[in-house]
């Protein structure tokens, strides 16, 4: 999949591009297999839930330890257009499950990934781009991701010793680029800014919602400073080589 002109100039205007249904069910079904046992691990590479440490709020690294989502990294309808946008080849610097479990997943409050990848590993230029794959159904029940267009062209905020942004920026972003709830079934695919606005409430419908996030660095920004793990924060800036387009489907050999 290659982004049309006109794709590229709403990214830029916008700091964001959704796709529906990107992937098909067929495609996502061996991806959804594997959840149980993903988020039922217990390393170092799981931050659990504030309000129930028995559920995973983020796990980190899948890519690195389960074969069908390292085959998602390497994806060309994600790959090419994440080339596209960032104008360069692409290496990967962190990729992690995001759940939301019915009754409970907590929320994420107003932020911009790069303020967290900035504090924690010292990136020093916003050359990365973050993709969201749904893994389940979203809507308006299931505490959809929310983007604030637009946001991206303020620039990085920074917030040293936090995530959240303050609540005067969010709503001096909000009053002028509005909010948008990202919303598709399970196989949609969300193309955003390392620092367009986002965040989301917890989820208090019985439905779950889990988001695969890959974020993408250019092979050019090297530049970190005090890098964490490595599930956290990959520094192998080999560019990445795409998989055929059916790398997710039963039966795929990479021979």
């Amino acid at each position: 999949m290659r982004l049309t002109e006109a794709q590229i100039a709403e990214y830029d205007e916008k700091g964001y591009l959704f796709f529906p249904s990107l992937f098909s069910p067929a495609e996502i079904a061996g991806l959804r297999a594997a959840l149980p046992g993903l988020l039922a691990r217990s390393g170092p590479e799981v931050v659990p839930e504030e309000a129930d440490a028995s559920r995973a709020k983020i796990v980190f690294g899948v890519h690195q330890f389960d074969e069908g989502f390292r085959r998602l990294t390497l994806h060309p309808r994600l790959l090419v257009p994440t080339e596209q946008i960032l104008r360069s080849e692409v290496c990967i610097y962190q990729a992690r499950l995001n759940p939301k479990a019915g009754f409970s997943g907590g929320g994420w409050g107003w932020h911009q990934d790069f303020n967290q990848w900035q504090r924690f590993d010292g990136m020093q230029k916003p050359d990365a781009l973050m993709v969201a794959v749904f893994l389940d159904d979203v809507d308006a029940c299931n505490a959809p991701l929310m983007v604030i267009p637009g946001s991206h062209k303020h620039g990085h905020v920074p917030v040293p010793d936090a995530m959240e942004l303050g609540l005067e920026t969010v709503r001096e972003m909000a009053e002028a680029g509005g909010v948008e709830a990202l919303m598709g079934p399970a196989g949609s695919v969300a193309f955003l800014s390392c620092i367009l606005a986002h965040g989301s409430t917890g989820n208090l419908s019985p439905w779950p919602r889990c988001l695969f996030y890959v974020n993408y660095n250019s092979v050019e920004n090297r530049e970190l400073t005090k890098p964490r793990d490595p599930y956290r924060c990959g520094m192998d800036f080999t560019p990445l080589r795409p998989l055929a387009d059916g790398c997710l489907l039963p039966g795929f050999s990479a021979r």
